[in-house]
């Protein structure tokens, strides 16, 4: 058995039974109860109310005796929901062996230590009595996870603690099923035992971490089942009282609780592995969603921003039985996270986290992207192991696109959408912060997709946009190594949801070894507001060998935007062997593309980059050379990776949405920039094609060496800033 427990009903044993008769009821003359859910208020605030429902005692309607509200064990057995519940749903009199519900006080015909089950093994009444006693079912259940999930957290704290020392090599462990978080002591706390008492820490073997992590995946997986029996179905048909108005507590009770936090920790989880591996626990999650989403009162769960609590709050079943307190974390003056949180004041706003829809929508775009890759997979799996775990995998992703389907389907019927609130403390913010939040939802929105890179010419599907199309014509009857296959497939998977904004990526539906890449150059340095395209091309010894990158934002050949970055496509970086560099900084079979891509916009569109030229010493951004060296690059930047792309050449292809959103949702600061630009240099309102010779170029010097193409004579000029403005107004017709 697998135990957890509230905390001891002494401090409330005598709260006051007219409080609790006056929060239990809610109806309109019509019996119908309503709820309207107060968003703008903490749920701790909104469960006070309800706080003598759960733990206050009440009067004997026979005796007057006085009935405290019982505590003890919920032991999350095979059985759902589990027996050792059903004697926390009963309220029996001692004096005269009346037994009561504990929901509404209405008398059963059950014994004083009824089990839920009589002599003829009918389930015993109190489970379908009143929605109060579904609520208080749902408040012993979470209480005891929560319990069993803090001490989880605090033994994973400790090992993790303990490993960083080297006091405990045999313990470094992500976890069970690698969620964060490695098995702890699930003794349960009992009544007498307080606040904050944590396992002790011991040197634990693979094997039995192994045994812990499957025992916990069978707790969260009966955990889930239990609270999803438990919440209200308005669709199953047989719709009892509670199902279709149920208590106005649960969605406090639901967020005050761990549950939150435990379905975040597996919707962020982003290895299709570890969901294979744990399939009953994802599948008692999306059952959970689903059941979530059909309520009016619960979707607000899964739609809307968490309140952050911090680490050090207790337990549910702690603070009703006043045990503890619930600590919330408080936005910092400048909005910021992390050791700013510690010391913000109380009158600050609390920090919200983001919606679990969130972190749902992450996940399902993973499985699409998965999906899209695995069907070309399994077109050439011979039936191997491999080949099993892609059917396991695809199955799973199936499932849970079709949750998102249902869900989905569920919110439109109830008129429901995810939030898109900002905080208190950016409401009072500039435009900026809106922009800046429109532009990353584009972002993520737009950051990955399988598109067709190839057309078919006189019958044969060719690459003539991609530079690597000789080698996916010699490949075309290679073979790569099955696991490798699957191993290319998952990378692209996680990469769907992984991107950064800034960053996108375009891979091929038929071939995946097809990728095209866009880079969005980073703020403060001479690419800022410029899109730079690349073409990746992954061998068949991927991932023991590197990708090999292409840079296609080139002016045609003529210009050199970095001592990187050659005028003929040629990147230059360690991590794909063009480059030499430390032995860590090497490429590896770990390594990712992902890691290629970051590497790229972090480490080489620098705000200095002319000393990315080895021997030109640390960077130092007051050197003349360098200024005049970002001169150069920031003019061609305006020209070839910002209006050569507004070009109504583009308004058709893979790449036209990222352009139309890029520059339509940042155009006042790139126009900014290219304005202050613009002051520093004059060649930006007087563009001559000739200019580009002095892109890449050191104290005049031009590096004809790696073949740049010529450069064209002197012509006429014209007005980047401009050119600019007009091809923002022919993006925004593209939507037209």
């Amino acid at each position: 058995m697998l135990n957890g427990s509230p905390s001891s009903p002494q401090k409330l044993a005598s709260s006051n039974p007219d409080r609790m008769g006056s929060t239990q009821l809610t109806s309109s003359a019509g019996g119908e109860r309503s709820f309207h859910p107060r968003q703008d208020l903490p749920p701790d605030m909104l469960l006070s109310e309800h706080r003598a429902l759960f733990v206050g005692s009440r009067n004997c309607t026979k005796c007057s005796a006085n009935i405290p509200s019982p505590a003890g064990n919920v032991s999350f057995s095979t059985a759902i929901p589990p027996p050792s519940l059903s004697p926390l749903l009963h309220v029996p009199c001692t004096s005269c062996k009346a037994n009561y519900c504990r929901g509404c006080l209405g008398h059963l015909n059950c014994p004083p230590k009824c089990k839920g089950k009589d002599k003829n093994s009918r389930t015993c009444s109190v489970w379908t009595c009143c929605a109060e006693v579904r609520a208080i079912a749902l408040f012993e259940t979470l209480s005891a996870f929560d319990q069993l999930y803090l001490n989880e957290r605090r033994g994973s704290d400790e090992r993790a603690k303990a490993a960083a020392a080297g006091r405990q090599s045999t313990t470094t462990s992500v976890g069970p099923g690698g969620t964060g978080y490695s098995m702890g002591n699930h003794e349960s706390r009992g009544p007498s035992s307080g606040r904050g008492k944590k396992s002790s820490t011991i040197a634990i073997s693979s094997r039995k971490l192994a045994s812990m992590g499957k025992q916990w995946e069978e707790l969260c997986t009966r955990f889930l089942l239990t609270v999803t029996q438990l919440l209200p179905s308005p669709y199953n048909g047989s719709e009892a009282i509670y199902d279709l108005i149920p208590h106005e507590s649960i969605r406090a009770l639901l967020l005050l609780s761990h549950l939150p936090d435990l379905l975040a920790d597996l919707l962020r989880n982003d290895s299709i592995s570890d969901w294979t591996n744990r399939v009953e626990v994802y599948n008692a999650m999306l059952g959970l969603l689903r059941r979530l989403a059909d309520c009016e009162l619960t979707v607000d769960i899964l739609i809307h921003h968490r309140w952050e609590r911090k680490k050090t709050s207790c337990s549910l079943g702690e603070w009703m039985w006043q045990d503890g307190e619930i600590e919330w974390e408080r936005e910092t003056q400048n909005n910021a996270s992390g050791s700013g949180k510690a010391s913000a004041s109380a009158n600050l706003p609390i920090a919200h986290a983001p919606p679990l829809y969130d972190y749902f929508n992450r996940l399902s775009k993973q499985c699409q992207a998965f999906q899209a890759g695995a069907s070309q997979l399994m077109e050439h799996e011979d039936g191997d192991d491999t080949m099993e775990t892609t059917v396991k995998a695809m199955s799973l992703c199936g499932d849970i696109l079709a949750a998102k389907d249902d869900i989905e389907r569920a919110m439109r019927v109830l008129g429901k959408r995810p939030s898109g609130k900002l905080s208190a403390k950016e409401k009072g913010r500039s435009g900026a912060i809106e922009m800046e939040k429109e532009y990353s939802a584009a972002c993520e929105r737009l950051a990955f997709e399988h598109v067709a890179l190839g057309r078919e010419i006189g019958g044969v599907l060719q690459y003539p946009d991609f530079n690597y199309a000789s080698k996916l014509q010699n490949t075309s009857n290679g073979t790569r190594n099955p696991k490798d296959r699957l191993h290319l497939v998952k990378e692209l998977a996680v990469m769907a949801t992984s991107l950064p904004p800034g960053i996108w990526v375009r891979v091929d539906e038929v071939r995946n070894d097809a990728i095209k890449i866009m880079i969005a150059g980073p703020e403060k340095t001479p690419y800022e507001g410029g899109l730079f395209e690349f073409d990746c091309f992954m061998p068949l010894e991927y991932p023991h060998e590197p990708p090999l990158m292409h840079l296609r934002t080139t002016g045609g050949g003529r210009v050199r935007f970095n001592p990187n970055l050659y005028a003929q496509g040629k990147v230059c970086l360690s991590l794909l062997g063009t480059w030499p560099g430390r032995p860590e900084e090497q490429w590896s079979s770990k390594s990712t593309l992902l890691q290629v891509l970051v590497s790229i916009q972090s480490m080489i569109m620098v705000d200095t980059p002319f000393f990315n030229e080895p021997g030109f010493g640390k960077a130092n951004p007051n050197d003349q050379r360098s200024i005049q060296y970002n001169r150069n690059v920031a003019l061609q930047t305006v020209k070839w990776a910002m209006v050569d792309w507004m070009d109504d050449g583009h308004k058709h292809g893979i790449w036209s949405d990222v352009i139309a959103q890029h520059f339509t949702i940042r155009q006042s600061k790139i126009r900014d920039c290219i304005q202050g630009w613009a002051t520093q240099d004059s060649r930006i309102r007087a563009y001559d094609l000739s200019s580009t010779q002095a892109c890449g170029s050191y104290d005049n010097n031009v590096h004809y060496r790696h073949g740049s193409r010529a450069v064209p004579k002197s012509g006429s000029k014209f007005d980047l800033l401009v050119k600019f403005e007009e091809g923002l107004a022919r993006v925004r017709r593209w939507s037209n």
